[in-house]
């Protein structure tokens, strides 16, 4: 959630989340049980995020005709806890069931791309709202969410976790302040990439707003706001070390088996 998909100061609106703008993620994690119900877990992840100011309804964002793609690579620590574990549920005594929030730090690395005619190209080093505007490739993450999953045969952990990413950083669509005079463009594609309304307007579209509003010095995006994303993650894991971590049978039923 960044600039793309939203208008500038004068048009705001509330961001427009595309189900065509989803993209996908992969990683690697481990998580340590302190007890039943506190956790510690870090991981690796790479992320790609897009968006595409032509998949607007907003005559704004239809008219800037900005895109980008984002690789993130991203590391986190985390604190968990469960809020919620059964143990034994339902009729199959092989399974249980743990919620969980979680929260913590991280760091992340990324690249914004752009496409043009066919090729992509690494945005940041264009500096394509002038070189006084460059940015860091890192920033420091905040990570949090919802997780729930389900361990069979107190082996093997199938769940989903659903998770924000706040950043500090304006730039993962490598758009933030204003739009930059050809003077502060480095390069020939630098300028390409830099304003693209005019390919918008070639369409013909006549509901597209007074062209004026995209020229040097007016607003290309809004560095009041800083960029987050959202991660939907399937995950598979491997118990290695069951002790202290709440799939234990219940306390109860040890006491009677201890004194048999």
């Amino acid at each position: 959630m960044g600039d793309i998909d939203e208008p500038g100061d004068d048009y705001a609106l509330p961001i427009n989340l595309l189900p065509r703008g989803s993209r996908y993620n992969i990683g690697l994690f481990y998580r340590f049980n302190f007890t039943k119900n506190i956790a510690a877990r870090i991981g690796a992840h790479w992320v790609r995020v897009a968006g595409d100011d032509g998949l607007s309804d907003d005559a704004y964002n239809m008219g800037r005709n900005l895109s980008f793609r984002t690789d993130i690579y991203e590391f986190t620590l985390q604190g968990e806890y469960a809020w919620w574990v059964r143990n034994e549920i339902g009729n199959n005594s092989n399974v249980d069931f743990r919620a969980d929030v979680h929260g913590g730090i991280g760091y992340m690395i990324f690249n914004p791309q752009g496409e043009l005619q066919s090729e992509w190209y690494d945005l940041r080093l264009l500096a394509t709202e002038g070189i006084e505007n460059e940015y860091n490739r890192g920033s420091l993450i905040i990570p949090a969410g919802l997780g729930f999953s389900w361990t069979f045969n107190k082996k093997i952990r199938l769940g989903m976790d659903f998770n924000y990413r706040y950043t500090f950083t304006d730039y993962l669509d490598d758009v933030s302040t204003d739009y930059a005079y050809a003077t502060e463009l480095p390069y020939l594609e630098s300028i390409a990439f830099a304003n693209r309304s005019g390919e918008a307007y070639e369409s013909g579209n006549e509901n597209l707003p007074d062209p004026s509003i995209y020229e040097p010095g007016q607003d290309r995006g809004n560095p009041d706001d800083n960029d987050s994303y959202i991660l939907i993650q399937f995950k598979i894991a491997y118990v290695i070390n069951l002790e202290g971590s709440g799939f234990s049978k219940p306390r109860h039923r040890k006491l009677i088996k201890g004194r048999r």
